[in-house]
């Protein structure tokens, strides 16, 4: 049985790779076309999937019909679709507002998995995502709320908040039955797949590729071992060992890296971004308090109840 406070480490990990992601995508240069580095990246991911898989001769499970239509539609959803909106936001918004708005995902997926697995919705859900909500709208609106306007980097990041929480319940609901390691290899392929078929229609990949820098292959690297594969493979290691309603709330603490990595790099939060963290957080633990306490109370029951049945 693997130490929990190592698979901990490892989901804080995860939550740092993603974090920096969004200030790794802002350090590419201009010739770097958001799609482009989205394929790129993947690439990355994918050669180390399939290297991973040729050292590895056990058998895996056969995939029937359904099950690939579904990763295929999976590989749409979560790869295609969140990534290339997340890499095109960030060309129209801030790394640190893109991120507060990723940070929902947890309480959005409560709410999708409510509508399409029929999960229950607490009171505290709903508190929740009301703080958490207000947090959100006043990063977007940096406190001025009677002018709404969002700008069209902040609407794709919320197309990838909600592509990736579809992305989360509809893999629950369709193939969880597959084995991680090819679930991961066929949706993270057929989505490079995806992605490069509309790179190769939309712009000119091979002069993006010939024309990046140093750095663009060092943050391309990065992004494709840190920020994907290892990243997966710690969080899904920590849902499958912690479980999935624990470690989820630590997706608030994403902002909180990317904004701590912003400083670093010289620039400075506005008041508005620091107290939409803290809304931001708020709501995740007030989502997840009655969860905590109903399991705290649980354990205490049944360590009374064996005390009682010794005596």
């Amino acid at each position: 049985m693997m130490h929990t406070s190592k698979v901990w480490l490892g989901v804080l990990l995860a939550i740092f790779f993603w974090g920096s992601n969004f200030n790794a995508i802002q350090g590419l240069s201009p010739s770097m076309t958001p799609i482009v580095a989205a394929t790129v990246r993947f690439g990355v991911a994918c050669v180390c999937l399939l290297l991973l898989r040729l050292l590895r001769h056990s058998p895996e499970s056969i995939l029937s019909r359904r099950d690939k239509i579904y990763l295929l539609v999976l590989a749409f959803i979560g790869v295609l679709v969140q990534n290339c909106a997340i890499f095109i936001s960030l060309d129209h918004t801030s790394a640190v507002n893109a991120s507060i708005i990723i940070a929902n995902m947890p309480l959005a997926g409560l709410l999708l998995s409510a509508l399409i697995l029929n999960t229950q919705i607490t009171r505290d859900h709903l508190i929740g995502t009301a703080v958490s909500l207000a947090g959100v709208l006043l990063v977007l609106t940096r406190g001025n709320w009677q002018q709404l306007a969002l700008q069209s980097g902040d609407v794709l990041a919320l197309l990838a908040l909600f592509s990736g929480c579809l992305y989360t319940v509809l893999a629950k609901k369709w193939v969880s039955h597959i084995p991680l390691s090819q679930f991961l290899r066929w949706t993270l392929g057929a989505g490079f797949i995806q992605m490069a078929l509309i790179a190769s229609w939309l712009e000119q990949p091979f002069v993006a590729i010939k024309s990046m820098t140093q750095s663009d292959m060092a943050i391309i690297l990065y992004m494709g071992i840190c920020g994907t594969l290892v990243a997966y493979y710690f969080w899904m290691q920590g849902t499958q060992v912690i479980g999935p309603r624990k470690v989820t709330s630590m997706f608030n603490l994403i902002p909180v890296f990317t904004l701590v990595i912003s400083m670093a790099l010289g620039t400075m939060p506005h008041f508005t971004q620091l107290v939409g963290i803290v809304l931001v957080t708020s709501g995740v633990v007030i989502a997840n308090s009655n969860v905590r306490i109903k399991s705290f109370v649980q354990t205490k029951l049944n360590t009374s109840r064996a005390v009682s049945r010794e005596l």
